[in-house]
């Protein structure tokens, strides 16, 4: 499961469910602990409490680009249903340069019911929602590495045709990319063009089962790094700490985590940010996951 491993890097989820004053906190004291990225969450509303309050991702990307200085930053996920592949890598490559080429860019499948319902879109099949997120993923690899308007995409679900492609982002060949979703079609998609794989572990499993499939979902990504001819440590894989993974809801150890999840395969964590009540348990927890 990667050849190569290199360091263990730990992320803060910090959804932008508060005003600005209250974001700006959470950010900076993210970056003094050290947290190495921030990610925020794309959909049209709290997909805890869709009356609560939610700012929009790419422009909240935009405030924190501006409000940061030295972590990494993205969506964790860029949400396929709400925006055209052109639109998203005109503004990865905008928050790429307000950012000083700090950002990670997530892509995700769109599972989200209410998103669909709040565009109009009807909500898509398995079979149908692979097939555009492989055609949007491939046109936004194009895009973010064209240099001119000479990149195309014909038929299918994505299309895209001369779209404006300047100016360049300031990571090159483009920002990295990352996969979110647990299918073997979007993990075989990230063996083949993209820099990482994110998983939350899937709804509603065990510890025990979410480390198990994560695992086998590993070394099998390894066997589909390898069949295109790239090391399978050039995809770096990382975990949402989500349900059973949730520190702050299960009580599970961050250290037991990083070393289980470690062994099979993960080598960055994603920690949601806490509730207020919590903050100063923070820096301990980001410690046990970075060492552990």
């Amino acid at each position: 499961m990667g050849e190569q491993l290199v360091a263990r890097r730990v992320a803060a989820y910090v959804v932008q469910d508060a005003p600005f004053p209250a974001l700006r906190e959470r950010w900076q004291r993210a970056e003094e602990l050290g947290f190495d990225a921030i990610y925020l969450a794309d959909h049209t509303g709290d997909y805890r409490n869709l009356d609560g309050h939610w700012f929009e991702a790419w422009t909240t990307l935009a405030a924190m680009a501006a409000g940061t200085t030295r972590a990494r930053i993205g969506p964790l996920v860029a949400n396929p249903v709400l925006r055209p592949p052109a639109v998203v890598a005109k503004a990865a490559v905008t928050v790429d340069h307000l950012s000083g080429g700090r950002l990670d860019l997530g892509v995700g499948t769109g599972i989200a019911g209410f998103d669909h319902a709040a565009v109009g879109v009807p909500y898509w099949d398995l079979r149908e929602r692979l097939t555009r997120f492989t055609a949007y993923v491939e046109a936004l690899d194009g895009l973010l590495r064209c240099r001119d308007r000479s990149f195309q995409r014909l038929g299918g679900h994505v299309q895209t045709l001369h779209a404006p492609c300047a100016p360049a982002p300031v990571q090159q060949p483009r920002p990295p990319i990352v996969l979110g979703g647990q299918s073997r079609s979007v993990r075989r998609l990230a063996a083949r063009v993209a820099d990482g794989w994110n998983t939350h572990g899937g709804f509603g499993l065990s510890y025990a089962q979410i480390l198990e499939d994560t695992g086998n979902q590993n070394r099998v990504m390894d066997e589909d790094c390898r069949s295109v001819g790239r090391d399978p440590a050039d995809v770096r894989r990382s975990v949402l700490l989500f349900e059973a993974l949730d520190p702050w809801l299960t009580g599970v150890d961050p250290s037991d985590v990083a070393r289980d999840f470690g062994s099979a395969g993960v080598q960055d964590f994603v920690l949601f940010w806490p509730s207020v009540d919590r903050e100063d348990e923070v820096a301990d927890v980001r410690s046990r996951l970075r060492s552990g």
